[in-house]
């Protein structure tokens, strides 16, 4: 028997099929995103199978501030299931684009398609919502994605390797357009001082951040969560 769809809010359960999150600016049709709770072989990372705790209040602050999105071009890096880019494309984004790594992309489109922002029968060149591969410092898939006026990047910082949170910093840098921004979720945890390279790149890459508030989230959500506002400097050259 299916288990119900678990809220989201404060800790992501990791054992439950799948995530609903309801919020007033979406009026009566809550967004449901599927996890994948199949094993992963092989030694695979499977941190995108699941809604990791930054996408609530990531998604929460896009549904207080719909303007952020609305009839604007949206991408996500590392989306995983792709809370917050579905609720972009449940607010009325121009375009959504959810990216992961190019055996990732399943479960994400899944979730489009379950949120009726993409047809499985029709063309996806004229999909308004997709999902494409992204592998952060890979130059030729950022090239094929193009520039955006809004890049999500929903709790996708947990102890990288040096070069591959320098990597994400120069992707979310590329694929800005000129007077775009990245909006960023994030909890320090313990592993604060092995994401510091991400945000040393950024400091080279974008202009000071600004902090945003999110006002549907507890108390202990708002003191833990990192939620900033970055717009690229211009004329840097990001090295992607």
């Amino acid at each position: 028997r299916a288990m119900p769809p678990t809220r989201a809010g404060g800790e992501v359960d990791h054992v439950a099929s799948a995530i609903q999150f309801a919020h007033i600016a979406l009026g009566s049709s809550p967004v449901l995103v599927k996890q994948s709770l199949e094993p992963v072989a092989d030694g695979r990372d499977a941190t995108a199978r699941w809604v990791w705790n930054g996408a609530f209040p990531h998604a929460t602050s896009l549904c207080e501030h719909p303007e952020y999105v609305k009839n604007k071009t949206v991408v996500e890096l590392g989306a995983g299931p792709g809370l917050p880019g579905v609720v972009a494309g449940k607010l009325g984004a121009k375009r959504v684009v959810l990216t992961d790594l190019p055996d990732e992309l399943e479960l994400p489109l899944g979730n489009l398609r379950v949120n009726g922002l993409n047809d499985d029968g029709g063309d996806v060149v004229e999909q308004r919502c997709s999902v494409e591969p992204c592998t952060w410092g890979v130059k030729s898939e950022i090239d094929k994605l193009g520039k955006f006026d809004i890049v999500l990047c929903s709790d996708v910082l947990y102890g990288h390797h040096e070069n591959v949170a320098v990597a994400l910093a120069q992707t979310a840098h590329a694929l800005c357009a000129v007077d775009g921004r990245m909006l960023l979720s994030y909890f320090p945890r313990e592993k604060l001082e092995f994401d510091q390279p991400f945000f040393n790149a950024c400091d080279v890459l974008f202009e000071d951040p600004t902090p945003r508030n999110v006002d549907g989230v507890s108390e202990e959500i708002k003191h833990d969560l990192w939620l900033f506002e970055y717009r690229p400097k211009r004329g840097i050259l990001g090295g992607v």
